[in-house]
């Protein structure tokens, strides 16, 4: 049953998928999610929950997002690197990130569990090393999605 969390871009993503870039994605299965939030006692936010069961994990671009699989290393070593930019920069204390992706320079792509932003924790900041990079989650995969679409058309003309 598919969740009501990607209601609003459903029809978008399921044409994005289709594209030469979704083709080779595969959803992850609801045991390996219960299994990783086990083993690093942390639930995966809904959204991103939703898009990895119904549509899987997807390289439209960056943020390249992280499986379940990729997770499993990438979450760890997240909190390695959030814990060394905490102590190097004056972060917001209400932030709640969780890492979702990765940018082919080394940032990478946090959710914020407390206000729904996505954001990119900048690899090799000066100044202050979060940016803004979607309202949400739906915003961002709104963005991928009308990427990988664009590009399937370019190829095809």
């Amino acid at each position: 049953m598919a969740s009501t969390e990607l209601d609003s871009i459903r029809e978008l993503l399921v044409q994005a998928y289709q594209t030469t870039m979704g083709k080779g994605c595969k959803p992850d299965t609801e045991q390996d999610m219960r299994a990783f939030e086990q083993k690093h006692n942390v639930d995966i936010p809904a959204a991103y929950r939703a898009l990895l069961l119904e549509f899987g994990a997807c390289n439209f671009g960056d943020p390249a997002l992280y499986s379940v699989k990729e997770l499993d290393w990438a979450y760890p070593e997240f909190l390695d690197v959030y814990r060394e930019y905490k102590l190097e920069y004056d972060l917001p204390a209400e932030l709640e990130p969780f890492p979702i992706g990765g940018f082919g320079e080394g940032s990478i792509a946090i959710l914020d569990r407390t206000s729904g932003k996505v954001l990119m924790l900048v690899h090799d900041a000066y100044e202050l090393p979060l940016e803004n990079i979607a309202v949400d989650f739906n915003e961002l995969m709104t963005m991928l999605a009308e990427s990988a679409i664009w590009v399937e058309e370019q190829m095809k003309s």
